[in-house]
């Protein structure tokens, strides 16, 4: 049975009732269900950054491996000819990534 607009401090509402035996049981008519968190609280900031970092990382070594590639294609050993730059656009998709302002 759902009862609606219970107070959160109310965990269970039971109602006393007497069985075939003449027991008196009690039966839950409203029970709130916790869920269990699986981490601890003051990790939470720490876990958001990490996954932020790792997807901006994530997204500079395709950015990176598509221009490596590119430049592999243009001439003979085109990888290592372009390698800074081709890093340093890479980079640029990390600071994107990260929303950090524009460094000089």
């Amino acid at each position: 049975m759902d009862i609606a607009n219970v107070s959160k401090s109310i965990r269970r509402i039971s109602v006393l009732q007497r069985d075939p035996s003449g027991a008196v049981t009690p039966v839950v008519l409203y029970q709130r269900s916790r869920s269990k968190k699986k981490g601890t609280r003051g990790f939470v900031v720490l876990e958001r950054a990490t996954r932020r970092i790792m997807k901006a990382q994530r997204s500079a070594a395709d950015s990176y491996l598509s221009r490596h590639d590119q430049s592999n294609r243009k001439r003979r050993d085109g990888w290592i000819r372009d390698l800074p730059i081709n890093v340093a656009r890479a980079g640029e998709h990390v600071r994107k990534e990260l929303k950090l302002p524009l460094m000089p």
